[in-house]
């Protein structure tokens, strides 16, 4: 699936974004857990990394992709998540994935790091994430920091709201706690509520179906800003502590728009 993607996609998202990519020697065919910052252009920055490695291995190394829950709950998008190397968020998968001699990419933070307002751009929640830092001690695998830069403009988020997921019901009901208000879900539940209107179709159908659709357009990207991609020297695990790859890491994400 990835390789077939990469066919169709990847010039094109490099041409729109301008794409500017970095440290492409850091992907090595062996056990290593890939970590990197979270933004609304989640679905650039995941298949990006997945072509280049697609490119460089040719399909004899595998990075799978940890992903929230939610996503294997909404039938035809945990088909296809599950089709480009997605897998659960726990600790079993990990040891799974790195037990089979394959790799991870996490972004630490979830969907409520993801859903950030786009005032709010530079913060990140690596000072207070530590389920990858123990992933990576209890596997002895590498780290390998990924930095994304410009992707969180894409879709500009202009608020989250935890009680909004819980009033709209549906979000709440597949795991989605935090709910985004952005530029593109409100463009496109408009389009869709003025289709459905122009067809005269009931409030009683148009109401859930504007609630799914504001739901599952979060990361929905209409904005062709430029997106740089960095993938910095791998920190090797053993020989030092979880608070001390925990504080090299984020020293790193803190540095992604001071350059």
């Amino acid at each position: 699936m990835i390789k077939g993607l990469k066919g169709l996609l990847w010039s094109l998202i490099q041409l729109i974004f301008r794409m500017e990519i970095k440290g492409l020697d850091q992907l090595q065919p062996r056990p290593t857990l890939y970590v990197s910052n979270h933004n609304i252009g989640a679905l650039i920055e995941s298949h990006g990394l997945l072509f280049e490695a697609e490119n460089k291995f040719q399909g004899k190394h595998v990075i799978w992709g940890f992903t929230h829950p939610s996503i294997f709950k909404v039938w035809g998008i945990r088909q296809y998540y599950e089709w480009v190397g997605a897998v659960p968020a726990t600790y079993d998968v990990a040891r799974e994935v790195f037990s089979s001699g394959d790799s991870l990419l996490i972004f630490p933070g979830g969907n409520q790091q993801a859903l950030r307002s786009v005032f709010d751009y530079k913060k990140n929640s690596f000072r207070d994430s530590h389920g990858w830092a123990k992933i990576a001690k209890e596997n002895k695998v590498d780290v390998v920091p990924v930095t994304f830069r410009g992707s969180h403009f894409v879709n500009p988020v202009l608020f989250q709201s935890k009680l909004l997921s819980k009033i709209l019901i549906f979000p709440w009901l597949v795991g989605l706690k935090w709910l985004s208000v952005s530029v593109a879900q409100i463009l496109v539940t408009a389009l869709l509520i003025y289709f459905l209107k122009s067809f005269n179709v009931s409030w009683w159908i148009i109401a859930p179906l504007s609630v799914v659709t504001f739901a599952l357009t979060s990361l929905t990207i209409i904005f062709p800003f430029k997106i740089s991609m960095t993938m910095h020297p791998r920190i090797e695990t053993e020989q030092i502590t979880q608070d001390e790859l925990e504080d090299k890491v984020a020293a790193i994400m803190n540095q992604i728009y001071n350059d």
